[in-house]
């Protein structure tokens, strides 16, 4: 990058709140109960707001201006990019679950490390920041995973749940991809006569039988939520090649993801991407990863399996693509004769 010149970018990976909670039975809808404005309402908190919905007999799925919001009876998952105040949002999501007579029964936020950090706003200024914040709520644990210089995760878990049975496991398989191929992120911009709900080929077609629900964005991007049953599935792209990235995020459950994951890259075509995969423990360790860790034309660079306090598993594993790896690298900082004008 020259000296002086400076490139709008726009923080495409995701901070990530699940927040589940015990059913009442006698108030079956749970957090259904609330409507579209009032989940806006809490939304505000977090800087961002809702552009489409979509429902079925077991979830609220909203297409955000900014990732994705699901809510289930005893269950939100909130994802939002950019410089958005998710963690803002928990004292209206708590607020909303004392309407409903429901106890916290588990507590997940996570996140990928920022592109541009110095551009978050408090709470989310630095991942100790964030710690604080939560534990202002919630009594939890912090981890990190990955090497701290490359591509890490960070999540904060707090379990109140009681010991699980593996019959009812839950899994979440999130793949975050950067260093889009250009020819697969140029897709994304929008064209001459694309619709704002206008389907992207081949996205139906990872969950078949899903219901989606999209948003093409201007210039460009794109925002997809799906459900099938009980089933979600979500996909968030940001195109522009200084900052490229996409995300897929599913609670599916499959006996193994090679081929789910396979038909994911093959649309995106990362350069560097992380899988991480999450488990409600159905045993006292891990016994198997659902998926083929050595992936072709992708290089494993690390691999994280821990095994944490509480009822969860986590799997973290860092690829990069054999092209990209044998890509010519540019230093990071190049000197360059001072410029007097700068022409575009």
């Amino acid at each position: 990058m020259i000296e002086g010149v400076t490139v709008s970018a726009f923080e495409g990976p995701e901070k990530r709140l699940e927040v589940d909670f015990k059913i009442n039975p006698s108030r079956p809808l749970g957090l259904r109960i609330y409507s579209k404005e009032q989940w806006q309402e809490l939304l505000n908190y977090a800087n961002c707001t809702i552009i489409s919905s979509l429902c079925n007999e077991y979830c609220d799925s909203y297409v955000l201006s900014e990732s994705s919001l699901f809510v289930f009876p005893a269950k939100m998952i909130l994802k939002t990019c950019g410089t958005t105040t998710l963690l803002r949002t928990i004292p209206k999501l708590l607020e909303y679950a004392r309407g409903c007579q429901m106890s916290i029964e588990y507590v997940m936020y996570s996140r990928k490390n920022f592109l541009m950090p110095e551009k978050q706003i408090a709470p989310h200024t630095s991942w100790n920041d964030e710690v604080e914040y939560l534990d202002e709520y919630f009594d939890g644990q912090s981890y990190l995973m990955g090497p701290i210089t490359k591509d890490h995760w960070y999540l904060y878990v707090a379990d109140y749940s009681d010991p699980c049975d593996a019959a009812s496991k839950e899994v979440t398989l999130e793949i975050m991809m950067h260093k889009l191929d250009p020819a697969a992120a140029a897709q994304f911009y929008r064209k001459e006569g694309t619709g704002d709900k206008d389907k992207f080929p081949g996205i139906a077609e990872l969950l078949p039988e899903s219901e989606t629900d999209e948003f093409n964005f201007t210039p460009c991007g794109y925002s997809m939520n799906g459900l099938l049953k009980q089933a979600y599935s979500t996909i968030h792209v940001t195109p522009e090649p200084h900052c490229s990235y996409a995300s897929f995020e599913t609670n599916a459950s499959s006996a193994c993801y090679n081929a789910l994951i396979s038909q994911v890259l093959a649309i995106f075509k990362p350069g560097t991407f992380s899988i991480s995969f999450f488990t409600e423990k159905g045993s006292s360790a891990i016994t198997s990863i659902p998926f083929t860790v050595e992936m072709e034309g992708y290089v494993v660079k690390h691999k994280t399996v821990s095994e944490l306090e509480g009822n969860c598993d986590v799997v973290l594993v860092n690829y990069e693509s054999v092209e990209y790896a044998s890509r010519p690298k540019l230093p990071k900082k190049i000197k360059m004769p001072q410029l007097t004008q700068i022409i575009y």
